[in-house]
């Protein structure tokens, strides 16, 4: 089982940057593929956010929908602003089942100064290849969405995202910190422009299994959702794993903390 994750610079325009793209999945992601990850604004140009033409979203959604049939993968569109009948514009990411269908969709506000917003629906697939956390945007660098999909019992978060091309290396950290602290695998996309930095990654509770710094192109991992369930098994005496310490909660006790901070 093995994880993709897609990174490429913005080209002329959107269909430039679709085209590089989607070309370049067909041509490296290969039969063995369980997940396929696309950053946030995966076609956008430039930093000015846009919605994407009708007929391109068509086009890029047929064209992952294929992919995903064809390697049997579960797919992460990465995100793509769209405009709601209000006249507003939004983020929206879809991931695709191996049959092609969309088993999830997330939406969030674009905010005036061009960013995403974030949202309070996170959700958790059951998948063939163990249970899955979907997350766009800023959710993923808040604390509680990835703690909110574990407990629900995700195993990978699939990420689209985005890194600040000034902040990179503390928001690299921050990529494994997350893995750590959540005892998860995280497959990050991100995308190159002046405003983004790259920084796509594949990391595991012990450390990245791949990453592409700056480099434009698809990385791969291999997936073990074994490993992860063995991380977080009970080893109080912390003989097999340290990371049951980073992962062990007593849930019932979260009404009682809130109630004392409200």
């Amino acid at each position: 089982m093995t994880i993709f994750v897609a990174q490429h610079a913005r080209r002329a325009n959107p269909e430039a940057t679709a085209a590089a793209v989607l070309d370049d999945l067909d041509s490296r992601v290969s039969d063995d593929a369980s997940f396929v990850v696309l950053p946030e604004n995966a076609f956008t140009t430039g930093d000015q956010v846009r919605a994407l033409p009708q007929q391109l979203r068509e086009r890029c959604l047929e064209r992952l929908t294929a992919l995903a049939r064809t390697r049997g993968a579960y797919v992460l569109t990465g995100s793509w602003p769209e405009q709601r009948p209000d006249g507003e514009l939004t983020q929206v990411a879809r991931l695709l089942d191996p049959s092609g269908s969309v088993c999830a969709q997330m939406e969030r506000p674009i905010l005036p100064d061009g960013t995403t917003g974030t949202g309070d629906d996170f959700p958790v697939v059951q998948t063939p290849y163990g249970r899955v956390g979907v997350l766009l945007g800023p959710d993923f660098w808040l604390v509680e969405p990835p703690r909110i999909q574990c407990l629900a019992g995700a195993e990978l978060l699939l990420v689209a995202g985005s890194l600040d091309g000034t902040q990179q290396a503390a928001q690299r950290a921050a990529v494994w910190g997350i893995a750590t602290i959540n005892t998860v695998a995280v497959a990050f996309a991100g995308s190159l422009s002046e405003r983004c930095g790259g920084g796509s990654a594949v990391a595991m509770p012990e450390g990245f299994a791949a990453e592409a710094g700056t480099r434009e192109g698809i990385i791969e991992a291999p997936w073990d959702a074994a490993n992860i369930q063995h991380l977080r098994e009970p080893d109080l005496r912390f003989q097999q794993t340290l990371w049951f310490g980073l992962w062990a909660r007593r849930t019932e006790l979260y009404s009682d903390l809130t109630a004392q901070v409200s």
